[in-house]
């Protein structure tokens, strides 16, 4: 698990903590089962109706995914490009052949695959993007389900505070249930927004960042593919390529080649 999503919920629930006690609340006001049963339940039951059976199928992956924060790695693709380079270069495009089964990327496979068989740059290229559409598309659908369950969860718990406060009403004879009653049913409000701002936004903003890291280092992979198309040597790959990153994270044509890392890694 990636430590910042775990220790952001946690900082977060310290919060809440930490201003309860300040105020001197009690907690045991805040526990309701019934309410978070309601507004999660609820919030999940919407967010399936809103979506396709092959749609939702694909949500556990990705929320694994971005629990994780697994994402592609720039620095090893621009490494591996170069080395692909410098094949080209020296042996020819019918070379890399041999280099396909190394490739754990399955993009940049793909499209070394297309510079073997010796394609149209433009088809070459549009194939490629073809592939990073589908992704975002396919990421899309999973950003889209949890911004849905963020926006029903806090209305399915307006839900709960309504049923609340209509079965207090309904116990108005005896007034010493009222302040009870009332609380019960503002908890779920707060249990709808808690989730919805803890759990679904979190979630889909941490999925949105990912798809644009994801699509960024295909770009990058993508042009360097037409590099190597062009003829260019390692060093015009390299120097090409690690245009896309900050000075902080870029290593040079020596190291590269001899599978260095960034200097920050080194220390």
């Amino acid at each position: 698990m990636d430590p910042l999503f775990l220790g952001g919920l946690v900082l977060a629930l310290l919060g809440i903590v930490i201003a309860t006690v300040m105020d001197g609340n009690s907690f045991a006001p805040l526990i309701g089962p019934s309410s978070f049963v309601l507004v999660f339940m609820g919030a999940l039951g919407a967010g399936l109706m809103a979506f396709r059976k092959s749609d939702v199928g694909t949500i556990p992956k990705s929320a694994i995914k971005a629990i994780k924060g697994q994402s592609l790695d720039v620095q090893d693709t621009i490494t591996q490009l170069a080395q692909l380079a410098e094949v080209a270069r020296r042996d020819g495009m019918l070379a890399l052949e041999a280099r396909l089964e190394g490739i754990e990327d399955r993009f940049v496979r793909t499209g070394v695959q297309l510079l073997v068989d010796g394609v149209d740059e433009e088809v070459l290229k549009e194939t490629l993007e073809i592939e990073m559409t589908a992704l975002d598309e396919r990421h899309g659908t999973a950003i889209s389900f949890f911004k849905a369950l963020a926006g029903y969860a806090p209305t399915f718990g307006m839900v709960g505070t309504v049923i609340g406060l209509i079965n207090m009403l309904g116990n108005l004879s005896d007034p010493s249930q009222l302040g009870k009653g009332m609380a019960l049913a503002l908890l779920t409000t707060l249990y709808g927004v808690m989730i919805a701002n803890l759990v679904f936004n979190p979630m889909g903003d941490r999925l949105q960042r990912m798809n644009d890291l994801e699509l960024a280092a295909m770009d990058v992979a993508l042009d360097g593919i037409l590099t190597i198309r062009s003829g260019a040597s390692p060093r015009g790959v390299i120097e090409r390529l690690e245009s896309y990153l900050p000075p902080s994270e870029r290593i040079g044509v020596a190291d590269r080649l001899s599978g260095g890392k960034p200097a920050e890694e080194a220390a």
